[in-house]
């Protein structure tokens, strides 16, 4: 059994090293040496976007990276938590030593609503996202499209961040508000 285990476990490290492998030759990934990334993971760069991965990026389990015709950079040590989500369809930058929980959901975009039409025919709205260095982001969190969070800050478990977040704060709530700062 334990053989099986070691085989099996050897397969899926392959596996995710070839799926990682094929993205580099595409240039449109660029994981920078010491990145890790679990099994389950999902990085989907398409329509000319690109994502930059700084060294010792952590990316855990079933985490769902997407970016499509934008760029997403992510800083050096940053930890990105397992079934994550993160979608960069103009731009998102989260700097360095940042901590994501887990179930996070980052995206820089919105549908546009318009009266008598179909949802998924009217488009979206994109806004560039900002995240500074260390900056912990809780558990089950959304960070929505064209929010800037400062260096230092802290976004609590659950909450909804809307609007710029200041460097050294802590905030939570829905919509986020500050509890205070550090």
């Amino acid at each position: 059994m334990h053989i099986l285990q070691t085989f099996s476990s050897r397969y899926i490290l392959f596996i995710n090293w070839l799926r990682l492998q094929i993205f580099i030759k595409n240039k449109a990934v660029i994981f920078n040496p010491g990145c890790s990334v679990m099994s389950g993971v999902r990085v989907r760069v398409t329509d000319g976007g690109r994502a930059c991965f700084g060294s010792n990026v952590n990316i855990d389990r079933y985490a769902d990276i997407t970016v499509k015709y934008g760029e997403l950079i992510v800083g050096s040590g940053t930890y990105i938590g397992q079934f994550s989500v993160i979608c960069a369809r103009e731009k998102t930058v989260i700097g360095s030593d940042c901590l994501i929980a887990e179930h996070v959901t980052i995206r820089d975009q919105d549908h546009v609503f318009v009266a008598g039409l179909k949802t998924k025919d009217t488009g979206y709205k994109n806004k560039p996202i900002i995240i500074g260095d260390n900056v912990w982001i809780g558990a089950k969190s959304t960070i929505t499209k064209g929010v800037k969070i400062g260096n230092n800050s802290v976004i609590g478990a659950n909450s909804v961040v809307t609007h710029d977040v200041l460097p050294n704060t802590v905030v939570a709530g829905i919509p986020a508000r500050i509890l205070h700062t550090i």
